[in-house]
């Protein structure tokens, strides 16, 4: 096994450690709406430990992307990869310590620093998939350049979406399990096809 293999299946291990933890809130009984609720209001049940499980395996599992990416790859589209996943690394680490505010109550510092590492992860991981999909095609990995290019789209369609939908919330916690969506199955497919052609 390689280095870059073991990275590989170490990635995906950690996209799938964050699936994991993500499902089983879904079926949890939390009284939370996938539809309407964003991911963020779990750190606000009983079950606040699984969500913040959920932000450490994402945090470490962008780390793991950011080095797998800086050993892999060379090129200025790979170098403003790896610092996009460490922004959201980073914010994804820092989002489980401050939880966002309940929902009428009133705004606090503790809930906009949330709403700002959100926003700062998101915007990366949308960024890094688009940006990689040109490091990926650089290196002669048409695939996954393609691949990469349609898990940015899923995340900036889940980005629109909440946009759209932060007023009335309808529909809302939908459009940010799209984010989710495309950045697990992002870190996956680059997890795999580094496990696998290293």
């Amino acid at each position: 096994m390689t280095l870059e293999s073991g990275i590989g299946i170490l990635l995906s291990v950690g996209a799938l450690a964050v699936a994991g933890f993500l499902a089983a809130l879904h079926v949890l009984p939390t009284g939370l709406s996938p539809i309407r609720n964003p991911v963020s209001q779990y750190a606000l049940t009983r079950y606040g430990r699984l969500y913040r499980g959920a932000t450490l395996a994402a945090g470490f599992t962008g780390v793991v992307a950011a080095g797998l990416l800086l050993l892999r790859y060379s090129g200025v589209a790979a170098m403003v990869t790896t610092v996009l996943l460490l922004v959201f690394a980073v914010a994804r680490l820092l989002i489980g310590f401050f939880p966002m505010d309940a929902p009428a109550a009133p705004r606090t510092r503790t809930g906009r620093t949330h709403n700002f590492l959100a926003f700062a992860a998101f915007g990366a991981v949308t960024a890094a998939a688009f940006v990689a999909g040109g490091a990926f095609h650089d290196n002669g990995e048409p695939t996954l350049a393609t691949l990469s290019t349609a898990a940015g789209v899923v995340m900036a369609v889940g980005t629109v979406g909440m946009l759209v939908t932060a007023r009335s919330k309808r529909g809302f916690g939908l459009a940010e399990r799209f984010i989710y969506l495309g950045f697990i199955a992002w870190f996956l497919v680059v997890g795999i096809s580094a496990a696998t052609t290293a």
